[in-house]
Formats: C-alpha cells, structure tokens, sequence
C-alpha cells in the first residue's frame, strides 16, 4: 500500500531529505486523537495508542507520530503513522524528553 503525504501532513513534517516514512497502522479503540500525537504500540496486540509514559502495555515505549486524524473512541481505526522521518517538534502531542529521546533512537527526527 502507497501512502502518499497530503498537504495537512506537510505541517507536521520538518524535512523531506529525511523520510518520512509513513505507514498503514491500527489504532485502538478507546480514544479520538489527533494527527501529530506520539505513539506507543500494544505489546499484546500489536494496535497503536497514545503514548503514555507510564502505562505498562507497551504503551511507554514510543515508536511513531499519528499523521492524521483518527476517530478511534469506539472502534479501532486505520491511520497512516510516522516513522523513520524529520517532524516538526511544536505540532506534536504528547511529546516529552523521554520520548523524543527514544524516538531519536528510532530515527525519529524532531526540529
């Protein structure tokens, strides 16, 4: 699957010399957010959902940025996430020093 990025995308994106990289993912039931908010994946299924430092489910560990919108308060949604990549640190959600120093590790870039 191609993910193409689209102008709304452009304000969260810091450079196109460096990725992104951006990927089809499942995000979890539970929760409406919002594009540019930092995310951690479920360790036992998988799915995507905010990150939260000190959860427990896999959670802690953040791994991309959402790129758009997701609708996910009751069901699980398909959204295009972040990796590898340059994002623009100002438009994301949820991001502490914890987190962009472990996505720095990850190739996740923040200017």
């Amino acid at each position: 699957m191609t993910t193409t990025v689209t102008k709304d995308m452009k304000a969260y994106i810091g450079s196109s010399n460096f990725g992104p990289v951006l990927l089809p993912e499942t995000v979890l039931a539970g929760a409406d957010l919002v594009r540019g908010t930092v995310l951690g994946r479920i360790t036992a299924t998988g799915k995507m959902k905010a990150y939260v430092s000190g959860s427990s489910d896999g959670s802690q560990n953040p791994v991309a940025v959402l790129m758009e919108d997701a609708a996910a308060a009751s069901a699980d949604v398909d959204a295009t996430c972040g990796f590898a990549g340059v994002y623009v640190e100002a438009n994301m959600t949820g991001l502490d020093a914890a987190a962009k120093t472990a996505l720095e590790g990850r190739g996740i870039y923040f200017k």
